[in-house]
Order: C-alpha cells, then sequence, then structure tokens
C-alpha cells in the first residue's frame, strides 16, 4: 500500500524540528511503499504539498499533529488553526483517500479534533508503531483495532486503549524520508534514549503521552545511532529528546561513556535533574559532547517546587546555577514560571532580579541564561485541576478554542498573588512593545 505520512504544518516560519515521531511510524511500516512531507521545511508548503500527493498518488495519508501551540506566554501562536485548512486541501486533493491523524497534540485533544474536522476518517491514539500498521491492514473494519478512533454511521467510536510495548526500540528511524541538511538548528534533530517519564510535575502532559514507567533504550543502541546521524548522515549537533535525559543518571552517564569510548564527536544538548547535577556529571557530559544544559527548575522556592511536585528542592536548583557559572564553553538555560502555585512576592522579585542579570549581562556569549514563562493550562493534568478548584478558570472554559491566537485566560494565573500577574503582564507588554527596539529580549 502506498502511504504518505504528513507532518502538520506550523503555519508559519520557525527553527525547524525534525519530525521524529513520524520518522518512526515510517520505520514501522515496512510492508508498504512509504513517502513522508514535511511541509514546515519547504520552500512553499502548500503548493509543494499538491506536487508531493500527485506525484506519488497515495492510498491512504497520515499526518502528524504535533503540538497545538508554542504553549508561550509571550508568543501564543496557535498552530492548531492550521490544521483545518490543511485537512480542507488533502480533502479536495484525494476525497476518498482515508486521512488518519495522530501524534501527541492529536492524542491530547483526540475527541474534539474528532468531533470538529470531519475530513478525518481516523484517529491513532498515543503510540502508533503498533497501531498504524494494524490499522492500514483493517481499513474496512477499524473497530479490531486497538488504539484507534473510527466514524460510524455518524458517530465517533474509540476503540480503547493499546497496551504499551517496549517494541519501538527495535526500530531505526527512517532518517532517509527527509532532507537531513534542512534541520540544522542546534535542537532541530532530536534523538531519543527512552521513553515514558516518572516524574509528576503537574502542569506536563508527558506522563499521560509516554506513560510513567520508564522504557530504556540500549546506550550502545543510543550511540549507534548517533554514530550513524554523524558518520553517515554528516550531522553535527543533536538534542535528547527525552522529557529528562539524566534520569536515571546510571542510563545518561553510560551513554556518555560509550559516545566517549567510540571518539563521536558530536555537540548535542539536554534537559538535566538539579538534584542530580553534580560536577562530576555534568563534566561527563561536556566530555561527551553537550555544549547545552536545559534545568526545568520552574518554581522559585521550596513550596512552589513541592506543590509543582519536582524532585528537588530549591537548594538543589541555586547550587546547580552557582555551579552551572563554572563551566566555560557551554550554555547553561534555567526555566521558570513566574507565577505558579506557592509563589511569594519575595521570591518572584529574586526571579526577576535574576532574569534581569542575566539577560542584560555584558558577559558574551552568555553562559548562563534564565527564561520565564507562565504554564499553558492541558487535560490530564493536576494544574489545571488546581485552576479549576482556585476558579482560576471556568469549567465551561475551553482549552481549544476557535481563536486566531490563544488567549491568555488559558495560561495558569495563581490568585493567591495578583501582583505577580500585574507586574509580569506589564512586563510582557513592554517587552512586545520593545521587540523592534531589542529583537533578542524574551520572557520565555
Amino acid at each position: 500500500m502506498k502511504v504518505f505520512l504528513l507532518q502538520a504544518y506550523l503555519g508559519r516560519r520557525e527553527a525547524p524540528i525534525f519530525p521524529l515521531g513520524l520518522a518512526y511510524i515510517a520505520a514501522s511500516l515496512s510492508r508498504h511503499e512509504v513517502k513522508a512531507f514535511d511541509p514546515n521545511v519547504a520552500a512553499d508548503p502548500y503548493h509543494d504539498l499538491v506536487m508531493q500527493i500527485e506525484e506519488f498518488d497515495p492510498e491512504v495519508i497520515g499526518i502528524s499533529f504535533r503540538n497545538i501551540d508554542t504553549t508561550q506566554y509571550g508568543d501564543p501562536y496557535y498552530y492548531f488553526k492550521t490544521l483545518k485548512p490543511t485537512l480542507e486541501l488533502l480533502r479536495k486533493l484525494r476525497p476518498r483517500v482515508p486521512l488518519v491523524i495522530g501524534g501527541p497534540a492529536f492524542s491530547i485533544f483526540a475527541d474534539q479534533i474528532m468531533a470538529r474536522h470531519p475530513e478525518i476518517d481516523l484517529g491513532v491514539y498515543l503510540d502508533g508503531e503498533e497501531s498504524f500498521p494494524e490499522l492500514l491492514e483493517h481499513l474496512d473494519s477499524p473497530e479490531r483495532v486497538k488504539g484507534v478512533y473510527y466514524r460510524q454511521n455518524g458517530a465517533i467510536h474509540f476503540t480503547g486503549e493499546r497496551p504499551a510495548t517496549d517494541f519501538i526500540w527495535s526500530l531505526k528511524p527512517r532518517w532517509d524520508l527527509f532532507e537531513l541538511s534542512k534541520y540544522d538548528g542546534p535542537e532541530s534533530i532530536g534523538v531519543l534514549s527512552r521513553r515514558g517519564c516518572s516524574l509528576k510535575c503537574i502542569y506536563c502532559v508527558y506522563p499521560f503521552l509516554t506513560g510513567t514507567v520508564q522504557k530504556l533504550r540500549p546506550p550502545a543502541g543510543v550511540v549507534d545511532e548517533i554514530e550513524e546521524l554523524v558518520h553517515r548522515w554528516g550531522v553535527k549537533q543533536f538534542v535528547f529528546a527525552d522529557s529528562v535525559f539524566a534520569l536515571p543518571k546510571h542510563h545518561a552517564a553510560a551513554i556518555c561513556r560509550e559516545i566517549i569510548r567510540r571518539g563521536v564527536k558530536v555537540n548535542w544538548g539536554a534537559f538535566f535533574n538539579e538534584r542530580l547535577a553534580d560536577r562530576e556529571f555534568l563534566q561527563l557530559a561536556k566530555d561527551a559532547g553537550c555544549v547545552s544544559y536545559d534545568f526545568s527548575s520552574d518554581g522559585f522556592n521550596d513550596r512552589s517546587l513541592q506543590l509543582l511536585r519536582k524532585p528537588f528542592t530549591f537548594a538543589d536548583v541555586w547550587r546547580t546555577y552557582q555551579l552551572a557559572q563554572t563551566f566555560q564553553g557551554v550554555q547553561m538555560k534555567f526555566f521558570f514560571f513566574a507565577n505558579p502555585p506557592g509563589q511569594t512576592v519575595a521570591s518572584y522579585l529574586h526571579l526577576m532580579w535574576l532574569f534581569f542579570k542575566t539577560k542584560f549581562s555584558r558577559q558574551q556569549p552568555k553562559p548562563v541564561q534564565v527564561f520565564v514563562n507562565v504554564p499553558r493550562l492541558m487535560p490530564n493534568t493536576e494544574l489545571y485541576a488546581i485552576a479549576l478548584a482556585e476558579g482560576s478558570i471556568a469549567p465551561e472554559a475551553d482549552l481549544l478554542p476557535d481563536t486566531e491566537t490563544v488567549p491568555l485566560s488559558l495560561f495558569y494565573h495563581n490568585p493567591q498573588v495578583p501582583f505577580v500577574d500585574v507586574t509580569f503582564d506589564l512586563l510582557h507588554r513592554i517587552k512586545t512593545g520593545l521587540k523592534k527596539l531589542i529583537p533578542n529580549l524574551r520572557f520565555s
């Protein structure tokens, strides 16, 4: 069967992100003829999509919908608004070809997306490397396949969740289906070292999307993939696409040691855990090629960290921040929320002092950077339940609205400390006004 795999178009030009999920899906379709296309790196996205469809003439079209929006308070761009024109174009081009949608963004809002977009015939819920190939064998009887949404007599049905497995580690992403040279940013190409997240951060959808049980990939297999990217495809930099690379620490350390043992020369970045970020481990990562260390610290006092369910204390955050300043030739980035549960005026003012101190530092390049954001409320998260209980969002509020941008009301607003919301929103407005004068000024 001829299967056309499409990465959903974002609607604007951004730093390119390699469609890793789509590459794994393609790898699971060994019995089919597969063509993949990412309009986000195309010169003329919709025109090129039409040409690709006409040339390949697919029997099935699969769409990977990765992100609903940016989740950035300072840039609430809404990717969801671009899904409809893409689906309408595909339906116009091939009115009788089954349209199948999947990906993280779809899974988060599966019922709503199926209901709002009748152009979609079938939906693959959560991991699709087993569901999608099986669905292709049962297009006339999708009810036989677990993890699938389908339509019947005008109604939408779901076949139930598919049990998680470790099968994915037997698959190798289909790098050959894409022009890797177009993904040339420092965070463009991702490598997975595991699936699943054992953390319980109250704002995060990773546990819902990937499960809470960590499925670790053998370190040698991870480095095999890195070697192929470097030696066969000429990749010079990548990012570990795990929610947190250094959990568990021994697994991450084993990967670093294997990179060093093989002499693979490549730059990479990853998210690290503050509690486990000692000098020895950070140096090991640097020796293995790490040039960008990210820390999702989020809270700026112990109470906030506790309520966010972060597995470390503020002492760990501050120790890591101080340690970060002693490393040369790498970049350390710390991400915080302006007004999470447990925030105080004192800790907010301390945070903003740190933000402006690093933002306007004369040291170039800046070895340590601080970013401040506001968490976007998402279904299947504890933070959304907290916002409902606090009354900061109405029960009838639509987390997937039909709007051009994401309303700022869909970000978390802590009613306990309204001063923070007022001042941070004011800073956001000032930043927007000064953007032309100071292009690099960012809140997130």
